[in-house]
């Protein structure tokens, strides 16, 4: 048995919480049940925060960097999890996913060339592809009984027609698990783009920062180690970039610490050169709590994964049986759930949004923000708090869409 508590509701309020202190400023209602911004409502292992708090007692938080045992730590963590064996090299240290697939793009990418991404997907890959001055090219993914997929065949023909008008398609954005629709991609899936990519001579980014969160019976599949395992990939293997963090895993996301893996030495140089103008030196508690989780902090995440499965099980079943009108996309991991309400019989996004916001008190991520027309009539729910707060906002939901029935 464990003491880790999942259950315990946590007050963040007054704590410079963006979830929790921001809810007037984003959801223009104060008092609203926030189940938005992905981070969870629980605290992190107890093992980081006692090293945290032993570190803070030193009294000095100079500039740090990560040494080699942040380095063997990492080795060892993808290593055991996911049978995935890198060079240390490889290893490319960040505060944050987001502002490395903005590098990446900003050093492999020219303006006007094309960059593809899959919505509904997490909104601020479209800012980066902004960002860069690129054209957007959406491959959106497709839904078959509240289950999504790749469309490669519709990608094929994206990708022929900026051929024909002479515009260059140089990066493929990829989110494994995928945000928010909460796909964990099979093995045939994740070949079928590296090939198809491989042959069109296109970059892939790969956000994997949720591989840690997968639900029983399913199983994450690094990139790159598909990739390493198959001689046909050697050279495409120079154009791969996965970024990785223990930041949502742990709900250590408030200490910036991520890394970035890239096999290809010219492209890790030109990827350290773009980074070093714009990029600060890692905070030490980042680094440390980094260290921590993945020496120390494999038991609390098994359990918080039984309890995040818990926590969707019961989303499933009381939506089912309370509300009916909204239908739960298949979730295979992450803890974010993606919500259909389009039989809501709301006329537009706007008045869905400020339906839940004012009437149901419940701060739920807009599908707009992931794709106007892919995420239109869709919210995403992020289900990484206590039950009984899970069970509130759900409550609160029910008795809104019944009130409006009426």
């Amino acid at each position: 048995m464990n003491s880790f508590n999942f259950s315990k509701l946590e007050n963040r309020q007054n704590t410079m919480s963006i979830k929790w202190d921001k809810r007037e400023a984003i959801f223009g209602n104060k008092d609203i049940l926030p189940l938005w911004v992905a981070d969870s409502d629980w605290q992190t292992a107890p093992l980081i925060k006692a090293e945290l708090i032993k570190r803070a007692q030193t009294g000095i938080f100079g500039y740090s960097f990560p040494n080699q045992s942040i380095k063997t730590t990492i080795y060892n963590w993808l290593k055991n999890r996911f049978d995935l064996e890198i060079e240390k090299e490889w290893l490319v240290f960040g505060t944050g996913v987001v502002p490395a697939i903005n590098f990446a793009l900003k050093t492999i990418t020219k303006a006007n060339e094309a960059v593809i991404i899959q919505p509904p997907v997490y909104r601020p890959f479209f800012e980066a592809v902004k960002n860069n001055n690129c054209q957007l090219i959406k491959n959106n993914l497709v839904k078959k009984n509240n289950y999504y997929q790749m469309d490669l065949v519709q990608l094929k023909k994206q990708i022929k027609a900026h051929k024909k008008k002479g515009i260059k398609v140089k990066a493929l954005i990829f989110c494994s698990p995928h945000n928010p629709v909460g796909r964990v991609w099979k093995k045939k899936e994740l070949l079928a783009l590296l090939r198809l990519l491989k042959k069109e001579d296109i970059y892939l980014l790969s956000d994997e920062i949720h591989a840690d969160l997968v639900y029983s019976n399913y199983q994450h599949q690094p990139l790159l180690k598909l990739l390493l395992a198959k001689a046909e990939f050697k050279e495409y293997r120079k154009k791969v970039i996965s970024f990785m963090s223990a930041s949502k895993t742990f709900n250590i996301a408030g200490l910036h610490t991520s890394y970035t893996l890239i096999e290809a030495k010219e492209l890790r140089k030109a990827y350290q050169k773009t980074k070093a103008g714009f990029a600060t030196s890692n905070s030490p508690f980042g680094l440390l709590a980094l260290k921590t989780a993945y020496n120390e902090g494999e038991k609390w995440l098994e359990a918080q994964l039984k309890y995040l499965e818990a926590n969707y099980r019961f989303l499933q079943k009381y939506i089912k049986e309370n509300i009916k009108e909204i239908k739960v996309s298949k979730a295979e991991g992450t803890y974010l759930v993606w919500l259909d309400c389009s039989q809501l019989g709301f006329t537009s996004d706007q008045k869905l949004i400020e339906f839940m916001n004012q009437k149901a008190g419940v701060g739920l991520n807009p599908g707009i923000w992931f794709g106007k027309e892919s995420g239109s009539m869709h919210l995403r729910l992020n289900l990484a708090c206590p039950q009984a707060r899970l069970k509130k906002a759900l409550t609160k939901i029910k008795k809104a869409v019944k009130n409006r029935s009426k």
